[in-house]
């Protein structure tokens, strides 16, 4: 009996021990901790310590079982089982930590289920960002730890004796047996993190105004069991209020009454020249309004620019998330971003969402997309061809001397393709054209040398190239007088790199030009997102069916607003600034109560939609 409490509490502490040591490790390899960081360490193990607790009584729970095996069975078996389990945990502890040191640094929060989600649609699309010499240092890093952690089980283990088979009678190992099963009913205790109500959750974690030593203090493999866990449970997720007053509390947020300071509304005087116009989406990787001059930033993306001075420019418009496929459904569907999750897990609602290629496809429109990486990523495909999208054409659709980028194809044959078809059609069947680049993604590696010195802007700068050959080429058709262009980037900017201000990281361009349109040039100062765009362009041609969530960035008699969400915190910008909650604790991290609470509403009524679907 006293071995096997040995074996059992040996392998638990050292389970712990490798993630209390973890802590300080990760915070010393992450760009975003000093060393004066360091002090706060015994805060964050303190902190961090019942979910370390909680991982490791996963981990053990399956030793426990094995002990209670050990009393009905030989040693061997039970030694060579043990061997097999602790290497297998020492791989998955590795590969966990590992992933979460890489990631940290671009994502800004701890592992979740979003990088196997963008692994399981498409491996080759989930590793394009790093270049091979980091996968295989990725993966040497793995095998070493895996090598560490192991040894380090293995020595636990010889040093605490494998208990033999009893030799008990029958009636005492019944008697242990029901003993050693107590002791795994106990174990929820730890499991669930303790015996209050509330169950454990990385919010757990969180005892400090700075979210770095928050984040410092979750165990990333409960992170992503928990984000695992919860995915699917949409409905009872972001509860903040009653279900009706969330309802009132939407309505009210989408119906707010503009307020001027002239006595008259403004007009922006947008409209169309032709009722059916052919539209064109362009999705821009990464782009930002860092990159544009006429909204301050750096002369980088100089023929967006010079669009956007011809055309219409939202100077106040934000992407409402951190990654494409939760802007693809805010962009093309009118469905706000998730912070949590994405769309695009849920194939069996991809039909039961109106889009705009829906609406447009049921007035007559014909559909064509354009990506030259794999749109089995995420989904992507699927999404497409159940909102309209006949034949969506991605990497494969392009001769394999074209798929030099590590994404698959540079923009400019995307373009190139995208436009040799525009101009290939003879009839007058209107047209909804999406296209979306990629060349402007880690690792940034593209055929151009405007900033040789920059990779990063560089990248930047020739999709912007590639862009502005296309709306050339479009206007010197004979497309350009029935065409409607809209611009814009698909999530967060990636430059500046590291750029901690929310406001500003979600900051992006929106710009409509065409010869289709009316009432340019023209600078449109309503706060907007990135889930308010279909509905304009469907209110601009006079369509009035509803998507959900829908709002008109035209509409100079409500208030506008911008919803942004990141998987820590999601908030809303309108002309008080920008109001944050933390999806963790439901906690205000910094803006206006009112817009706080309108906020925690919108999210909610976000969930609760998508859990009926």
């Amino acid at each position: 009996m006293k071995q096997r409490i040995k074996i059992f509490l040996a392998v638990w502490a050292a389970m712990l021990l490798v993630m209390a040591v973890a802590h300080p490790l990760w915070m010393a390899v992450e760009p975003q901790y000093t060393w004066g960081d360091l002090t706060d360490v015994p805060a964050v193990l303190w902190h961090g310590l019942t979910m370390d607790l909680s991982m490791s009584a996963y981990f053990v729970a399956p030793v426990l079982l094995l002990v209670v095996a050990s009393i009905w069975v030989v040693r061997p078996w039970m030694s060579k089982a043990l061997r097999v389990y602790l290497w297998s945990i020492s791989a998955i502890i590795a590969v966990g930590y590992v992933l979460d040191a890489v990631l940290y640094p671009y994502w800004g929060f701890r592992l979740d289920v979003t990088p196997w989600f963008y692994f399981v649609t498409s491996p080759s699309s989930a590793l394009a960002s790093l270049p091979w010499y980091a996968e295989v240092g990725v993966v040497a890093l793995m095998t070493v730890l895996t090598l560490a952690i192991g040894l380090w089980m293995r020595l636990v283990v010889q040093r605490v004796r494998v208990p033999e088979q009893s030799c008990q009678p029958l009636r005492r190992r019944i008697w242990m047996t029901m003993v050693w099963l107590m002791v795994c009913g106990i174990m929820i205790i730890p499991i669930r993190g303790g015996i209050t109500v509330s169950t454990m959750s990385p919010a757990r974690a969180f005892f400090s105004e700075d979210m770095r030593l928050n984040h410092a203090a979750i165990n990333p493999l409960f992170s992503f069991l928990y984000s695992f866990s919860h995915t699917d449970d949409l409905g009872s997720q972001f509860r903040y209020m009653d279900t009706k007053e969330a309802s009132a509390e939407v309505d009210a947020l989408f119906h707010r009454p503009a307020v001027h300071t002239d006595s008259v509304a403004p007009s922006y005087g947008l409209s169309l020249k032709v009722a059916r116009p052919d539209v064109y989406v362009v999705i821009l990787e990464s782009f930002s309004a860092e990159l544009m001059p006429s909204l301050g930033g750096k002369a980088v993306a100089v023929n967006l620019d010079s669009i956007a001075c011809t055309g219409a420019l939202w100077t106040q418009f934000y992407a409402e998330s951190f990654r494409t496929d939760r802007a693809l459904t805010a962009i093309l569907g009118g469905y706000p971003a998730q912070p949590s999750t994405s769309l695009l897990r849920y194939i069996n609602k991809f039909d039961k969402i109106p889009t705009l290629s829906t609406v447009l496809a049921a007035k007559g429109y014909r559909t064509a997309y354009y990506y030259g990486g794999d749109l089995d990523f995420t989904n992507v495909r699927a999404y497409l061809h159940a909102t309209g999208f006949t034949r969506p054409v991605g990497d494969t659709d392009f001769p394999v001397g074209e798929r030099l980028s590590k994404w698959g194809v540079h923009d400019g044959p995307v373009f190139d393709r995208a436009l040799s078809d525009i101009m290939g059609r003879k009839d007058k069947v209107p047209t909804l054209t999406v296209i979306q680049t990629s060349s402007s993604h880690e690792p940034f590696e593209v055929p151009f040398d405007r900033f040789a010195q920059d990779k990063r802007l560089n990248a930047f700068a020739y999709a912007d190239d590639c862009l502005g050959r296309f709306v050339r080429r479009l206007h010197a058709s004979g497309a350009w007088d029935r065409a409607l262009v809209v611009i814009v980037p698909d999530h967060w900017g990636a430059w500046p790199q590291g750029l901690e201000d929310r406001m500003r990281r979600h900051h992006v361009p929106l710009v409509m030009t065409g010869g289709a349109l009316a009432g340019t040039p023209v600078v449109v100062d309503k706060i907007g997102s990135q889930s308010a765009i279909a509905t304009t362009i469907l209110h601009l041609m006079g369509i009035r069916d509803a998507l959900p969530f829908g709002r008109d960035l035209l509409d100079t008699g409500t208030a506008g607003f911008g919803y942004v969400s990141e998987p820590s915190w999601f908030g809303l910008v309108t002309e008080r600034g920008l109001s944050v909650v933390s999806t963790d604790t439901g906690a205000t991290l910094q803006g206006d109560s009112a817009d706080v609470h309108a906020a925690k509403a919108l999210v909610q009524s976000i969930y609760t939609d998508l859990s009926k679907r």
